[in-house]
Parts: structure tokens; sequence; C-alpha cells
């Protein structure tokens, strides 16, 4: 249970008298939206109406980390709030990678204790989670982070931090939730609007976020290799995002660790020798772009995101494609999403020659959560007001894995559906149900084995303490 000081009207009772009176309907939608709002907690992959309201409000969504955003912070602040959450579903997971983004659940996590403080412009999260996957049950400290910002610009952390990079609903092909968080560093820096700037109006606004972290220590290549990153976004005018990623796996037991070979994976020469010992690593990079139609065609958006899973000329190329359309209205939200992660070459995607457990962090896909050689469509909604809290559901149908290369899934067709609803209880309690049902169908007959269905009506708790 939380426990809270409450104020002497509530928000969800403001919202009904402002109601009530013809007051500020406007006003009346602000309550309800801040209602809505989750408190702080220790999250490992983005909230589908956190970003929602974001892309409303005018921000960008394409870049998202687990670190507290530390925005307007003063010196004078000192805060402190604990989270729980228990999640119950009804059998144990047959596949350790869960289909989709788009969640308002995180199916992994059974139970997690985390708190979160601000002193100052410093923050620190520290998570306790009890997870699952089809090998049994583990502990770890997932989202647990420091991070210090330094100004209105600039912010810098620490610790396992999440992130997504791309403008997808429900998965990005660089940068994405489906793997467990790896420990890093790094940096964020925004500039604000450069509108009144002589030389740089014309970028409108950027972004910047980069990272430095390590990958795990058994692994079936090279243990302990670095994995870097770096995302740069413009807004050059309201309602363009325009981004370019770019990450490399570097490095590890028993491959040159110097500063020559991290300047040359930073370079991105790394195809320029035929000899692997001469070759620094694997890089992954690419551009996105989110465009809101609203000034022709209310509410509606397209977005996309292609991915090179190798290089040449000095370019991303052997290109992995992500393209969608979102429609926001005042209700909520409904989107289109098409993924394919072929790469052109069967089993180049998320694959190569040196790291040969490819683009993964514990056996988990880095980029999208479908891993490499995978085609779908993913479809899906969501409702601000549903019997008094949010809803969401989603469709997922393809063929996954074709190549029998990429070690998350089987080959075989892919047919889902989830439905989820969360109601926050005055900010201190949350209640979220979901049905979420999973086929797949083999794409050989002698591989029956690799056919199966699920159904899971999982049940989770949220509490609060401020």
């Amino acid at each position: 249970m939380a426990f809270t000081l409450h104020l002497p009207i509530g928000l969800a009772r403001a919202a009904r008298l402002l109601r009530a009176v013809g007051i500020a309907p406007l006003a009346a939608a602000a309550c309800d939206a801040a209602l809505a709002e989750l408190p702080q907690a220790v999250r490992t992959r983005p909230d589908p109406l956190a970003q929602l309201r974001a892309i409303d409000e005018g921000r960008s969504a394409s870049t998202w980390s687990s670190l507290p955003s530390g925005s307007g912070c003063t010196s004078g602040v000192r805060t402190l709030s604990g989270h729980a959450l228990l999640l119950a579903e009804s059998s144990e997971a047959r596949q350790d990678t869960q289909p989709g983004l788009f969640s308002l659940v995180e199916p992994r996590h059974r139970l997690q204790l985390d708190a979160t403080g601000q002193w100052g412009c410093v923050s620190g999260q520290l998570a306790v989670q009890r997870q699952i996957d089809a090998h049994g049950d583990y502990w770890s400290w997932d989202g647990s982070a420091l991070s210090w910002r330094i100004d209105e610009h600039w912010r810098i952390g620490a610790g396992r931090i999440a992130r997504h990079w791309g403008p997808g609903w429900d998965g990005s092909l660089i940068l994405g939730a489906a793997a467990r968080p790896l420990p890093s560093v790094s940096l964020d820096a925004t500039s604000g609007s450069l509108a009144q700037s002589s030389v740089w109006w014309w970028l409108g606004e950027v972004e910047l976020s980069a990272f430095f972290g390590e990958l795990e220590d058994e692994r079936g290549d090279y243990a302990r290799p670095y994995l870097m990153g770096m995302r740069l976004v413009v807004r050059p005018w309201p309602g363009l995002e325009l981004g370019a990623s770019r990450t490399a796996t570097w490095g590890g037991e028993g491959r040159d660790n110097s500063w020559k070979a991290f300047w040359t994976a930073v370079a991105g020469r790394d195809n320029q020798d035929g000899s692997p010992d001469q070759q620094p690593g694997n890089q992954l990079g690419g551009f996105d772009a989110r465009w809101d139609l609203s000034p022709w065609l209310q509410g509606l958006a397209l977005y996309g995101q292609m991915i090179g899973d190798d290089e040449a000329a000095n370019l991303p190329s052997k290109y992995m494609v992500l393209a969608g359309l979102d429609w926001r209205h005042r209700q909520g939200l409904a989107f289109a999403e098409w993924t394919d992660s072929t790469a052109k070459l069967a089993g180049v995607a998320y694959n190569h020659h040196i790291y040969t457990d490819g683009y993964r962090y514990e056996g988990r896909p880095l980029g999208h959560w479908a891993d490499g050689d995978s085609k779908l469509w993913s479809a899906g909604g969501l409702l601000h007001d549903l019997f008094g809290g949010q809803a969401l559901a989603v469709l997922r149908y393809g063929s996954l894995n074709a190549s029998g290369a990429n070690p998350s899934w089987p080959n075989a067709r892919l047919s889902s559906a989830s439905l989820q609803w969360r109601k926050v209880f005055e900010r201190e309690f949350a209640l979220t149900l979901a049905l979420d049902h999973m086929r797949l169908s083999a794409a050989q007959p002698a591989d029956a084995q690799d056919s199966w269905r699920d159904t899971q009506v999982r049940v989770q708790l949220d509490a609060w303490l401020h």
C-alpha cells in the first residue's frame, strides 16, 4: 500500500467540479491527463501513453531512456519516492523474447521494488526485480542508475540504462527494449530552440544522445565486448523530426581494446582489411524520420526507419526497414507499422562473422524484438478513457526468422493479439489487466515442435509511496 499526503481536493474531484460548473473544459481535460500519468517509477521500456503525451505536447518521443529527465531542477529540491510492482500470469513463459514493445506491462517482471530520489539536479534510481524467462527465475537491478542534470542543455548518467531509439511504436531496428538494459555511461544534450540563432536557425532544435557500455561476460565469441552508440535528432520545423543513429560493437577479451581500435571503430573503418584481427568490430547505422501531416490531415503522421547492417562507401548498406503511420485524436491513437529485418541477404541482420553471438545481449536482440530475417505487421491503438481507465489493443502478424539464423525465434509464422486496460487510483495505486494471445506456426512440417499457441491472463498491481 502507498501512503501519501493529499491536497484538500484531488485531481479527479477537480476535473468533475470543473465540468459540473462548465468552466474551462480544457483545464478539466488537463486534470484527467495528469491523473492518467503514472507517478515516478523505474521503467525498462517506454510507456505508450507517455510517448503519446510527449508527441501531443510537441516534444520528441523518438529518443527514450530510463533515466529521469531532471528538467527544471533547482538546488533546493529534495524528493524521495518508492514504488512496488507485482505481476501474476496464468502460466509460465514459453518464449524468452516477448512480442512487441507496444504494451502497458513488462511481462518478464514478476516483482519489482524501486526507489527514486532527487537532490538538487542529481537523481538516483535503485530497482530490484524478480524476472522470469523460459530458463527460470533470477534477480536483477535493471534501470538502477545515477544522473546529473548539469544545466538545461546537458545531462550525464551511469547505470543499467534502458533505451529506445526510433519513431516506431512497436519496435526499433537499432536499439530497443527487447534485451535487458546493459551497464553504461551516457551523455544527453539538447539545444532548445535555435530560432534566434543567426547561424543555426535552420536546424530548429537539436538533440544528441551517446552512450558507452559493456556486454556480458558469458558469450560464445568474446567476453565483455564494448557497445557504444550515438544518436542525433533535428527538428527543423514543428511536425518534422529527422534522426541519425549509429552503434558499434568492438573489443572484448582476446580482442584489441586499445585507443587505436576505439578510434578506428569511431571512424567506421570496419571493412578496410580482410583479416578479422585487423577489424575493430561490428557496426549498425541509419536514419529515421517522423512527419506530422496535421496541417493537411488532422492528427495523421508518417514515420520510418532505415538501418544498415553493413557499410559501403562509408555509408550504411543492406538496410532493414520499418515504416508506419499513426492517427492521433482526442480519444487516443491508432497506428499501423510494417517491419522488414531481412537486410536483403538471409542471415545477415544482427549477425557478424567476428561477434558470432550477434547484436544481442544475454541472448536477446538489442535491436528489434523480432530479431533478424523477419517480416511482420503491427496494428494497434490507445484509448484515454475506457471504463474510467486507459486501454490498449494491438495485433501482430508475419513471418519470423525465415533463414533460421537468429536464436530468438523459430522459423515460424506469428499471430498475436493483446488487450490491456489500466486504471490509476488517485496516483497511489494502479491496476493493469492484460489478455495476451500468441500463436506460432512452423514454416516447415518437419519443425512441428515449433508450432504452439499460448494465451495469458496477466494482472499487474502498482503502488507508490511518496
